[in-house]
């Protein structure tokens, strides 16, 4: 995986100016460098149990491409489905080696054409879709018989959120989001827990895993990106806290959760 050549787009340098920060100069944003690697280096980890080496992964809404160009680079075969051309185009322009294939649209019957994936990722999208039930349903027709899906969505019981949760949402506040993540950062409600595990419950699949990630001080929230930076002035080098809580601390300090569900045989 490369960094692409700049260019005189706003949405590319945008892209671009993240992918600097997060992935190849530590100094700019050292609590952004170590939240995005320790969220990667987590899924990655929870990709690689649920499938075992060298599986087929789809990445649905997989924006720039990070993780799925990453687990192509380790033997994986990787499809990447996002809805805005630009980021796809961009996870091109990082690609090196590997096997991938890039895929714009909608997930779908047709897109893309296979439904026999050993896993299927859909990570920060689940909180942007009105209708979450519908989106699960589609990716689990996904997923192959005995395969498992891997969400991760911000944590609706996280301390420092302000916003509903699904359950709590004024249904306006539900009817109002953009379908397929294509609002990007505009979180209008998040969920819980309980919330998500009925969700996935719901469409036939069997909970596997679920778990908190990203604490407040790894985030850089409460002021602790100060404390990255001094960290990383003296260092020269991240600052690396465990990415995990036990779900007691975690319901509440983590602003993130993962799951992890499988299809039956």
């Amino acid at each position: 995986m490369k960094l692409p050549e700049a260019r005189p787009d706003p949405g590319w340098s945008l892209l671009r100016e993240h992918d600097q920060q997060e992935l190849w100069d530590d100094s700019i944003a050292p609590h952004v460098a170590a939240s995005y690697r320790a969220r990667m280096s987590l899924l990655a980890g929870l990709v690689g149990e649920a499938s075992g080496p060298a599986g087929h992964v789809l990445d649905v809404g997989c924006a720039q491409g990070t993780l799925g160009l990453m687990l192509a680079e380790r033997g994986f075969q990787v499809d990447l489905l996002d809805l805005r051309s630009q980021n796809i185009a961009y996870a091109q322009a990082r690609y090196e080696h590997g096997a991938v294939r890039f895929h714009v649209g909608l997930l779908g019957e047709d897109c893309p054409p296979e439904r026999d994936f050993d896993v299927v990722v859909c990570t920060e999208v689940l909180e942007h879709v009105p209708a979450p039930s519908e989106l699960l349903r589609q990716l689990a027709g996904k997923v192959r018989p005995g395969g498992a899906l891997c969400l991760t969505t911000p944590n609706g019981e996280y301390m420092f959120s302000r916003l509903p949760t699904y359950g709590g949402a004024r249904q306006s506040t539900i009817d109002d989001s953009e379908a397929n993540s294509s609002d990007g950062d505009a979180h209008r409600f998040l969920y819980t827990r309980d919330e998500l595990i009925t969700l996935v419950r719901s469409v036939g699949l069997r909970i596997e895993r679920h778990g908190f990630f990203l604490p407040a001080w790894l985030e850089g929230h409460a002021k602790t990106r100060h404390l990255h930076r001094l960290y990383y002035s003296a260092r020269h080098k991240l600052l690396t806290p465990p990415a995990t809580l036990p779900e007691a601390l975690g319901r509440r300090l983590c602003s993130s959760q993962y799951l992890v569900a499988r299809r039956a045989t």
